[in-house]
């Protein structure tokens, strides 16, 4: 079984002019997602995991397989190194 992703429940998120804007109070650091992430972001539960999210983006976006796996992983890299996100 896949390994689900659950935002990390102390961060403060908005959305402006769509994108997502995350607050993690702890460490006083902002990030910013735009489109993708924004969609990846709002499928991040707990309850799917990083192969559910990259079919349904898949399905939403038009681009490669190859590229978005890539970009998603580089994404997933950097949010769990902010604390974002958790993977259980």
């Amino acid at each position: 079984m896949s390994n689900l992703i659950r935002k990390n429940p102390d961060i403060k998120w908005k959305e402006v002019d769509g994108e997502i804007v995350l607050l993690n109070p702890k460490t006083g650091g902002c990030f910013g997602l735009q489109a993708v992430g924004a969609s990846f972001w709002g499928m991040v539960d707990g309850n799917h995991s990083l192969e559910d999210i990259l079919v349904a983006l898949l399905d939403e976006y038009d681009v490669e397989e190859d590229t978005l796996t890539r970009d998603i992983h580089s994404l997933l890299a950097v949010m769990r190194e902010k604390e974002l996100i958790f993977i259980d």
